[in-house]
């Protein structure tokens, strides 16, 4: 490990989802980075540590890894440090936690952590035994309070539920930036086309938080450019058993070339219907022409408004 020696503003958390409630944090890091000349850190978990401490199974991340390195990058974040969580990080004592993650010495100067933070064996890192270990070590602690909404305090787990539920409006509304899916072009069985509805599919992170099955309103990013659209996630039942698929459907974009292996970045805006088998092909046609008509129906409703939706293709 290379030696720093700047000082060190850094947060530990898991972060999964990046809401406005972290987003709080992780500005009070940057800026306490930034008054010292120093750098901004974040250290965060893969696996999430409840699996390991609680023996809960498994789950898709809102946010994988890699997608949080780069959100946390685009907040301000210089360093992003993912530690491998098992039951040897789990019984570290905080100060030694601390030095495994920066280096032994190295210049700590602010630790922000949240009201429920508790870090270190049995958990014993609260808020009194930081600042204990900051007077010896040379850095302070500084709390960040609870980011409040509607139902209480903003978490990833209430986040979770609402995306699960496919309500991506509220769930946008956390996250202060719409739900994305993001991934490679693949290739697809070419019904879509045949149906006279072209689909990009995308190839999802394998540990994404997939919502609820069903039809959204999308807004999506290709080569820089934005395009309205509409994604599909389901198992596309009407033609058979299959597994849960990622479909995206860009308005006007017909003849424009082939996409796969483009990287293309779905935000949904809006589930305007839950996913359904039909009778036949006839039947799908006819209520994806009415998804169309839906969609068009939004983006009118907000066609006064500034920002990305416009459709352009690209250059």
């Amino acid at each position: 490990m290379t030696r720093i020696s700047r000082p060190i503003a850094m947060t530990i958390g898991v972060f999964d989802g990046l809401h406005q409630g972290h987003q709080r944090v992780i500005a009070a890091t940057v800026e306490a980075a930034r008054s010292s000349g120093g750098i901004a850190w974040v250290t965060t978990f893969d696996p999430h540590p409840d699996t390991i401490v609680r023996g809960a199974p498994p789950r898709p991340w809102i946010t994988p890894p890699e997608e949080r390195e780069e959100l946390l990058h685009a907040m301000g974040i210089d360093r992003v440090h993912v530690e491998r969580f098992d039951r040897s990080v789990q019984t570290l004592p905080p100060a030694d936690f601390i030095d495994r993650v920066l280096g032994v010495g190295a210049p700590l100067a602010a630790l922000i952590i949240g009201p429920d933070f508790r870090m270190g064996r049995d958990r014993v890192g609260d808020r009194a035994y930081l600042e204990a270990l900051g007077r010896r070590r040379g850095f302070v602690v500084r709390e960040v309070p609870f980011l409040m909404g509607a139902s209480g305090k903003l978490s990833s787990t209430t986040l979770r539920g609402l995306i699960e539920a496919g309500s991506v409006e509220e769930a946008s509304s956390m996250l202060g930036r719409p739900y994305a899916l993001r991934g490679r072009v693949g290739s697809g069985a070419g019904r879509g086309a045949q149906l006279g509805y072209p689909t990009a599919n995308l190839e999802v992170h394998p540990e994404k938080l997939l919502p609820a099955s069903g039809i959204y309103i999308s807004n999506n990013n290709l080569l820089g450019a934005k395009w309205r659209g509409l994604t599909y996630v389901g198992r596309a039942e009407t033609f058979g058993p299959g597994p849960v698929r990622v479909e995206v459907h860009l308005l006007d974009y017909e003849g424009r070339g082939s996409l796969r292996g483009r990287v293309l970045s779905t935000s949904l805006m809006r589930r305007i219907r839950g996913d359904r088998v039909f009778e036949g092909p006839e039947a799908l046609i006819r209520a994806m022409d009415e998804d169309r008509a839906r969609a068009a129906e939004y983006w009118s409703s907000i066609a006064a408004a500034p920002g990305p939706g416009s459709g352009n293709p690209p250059d």
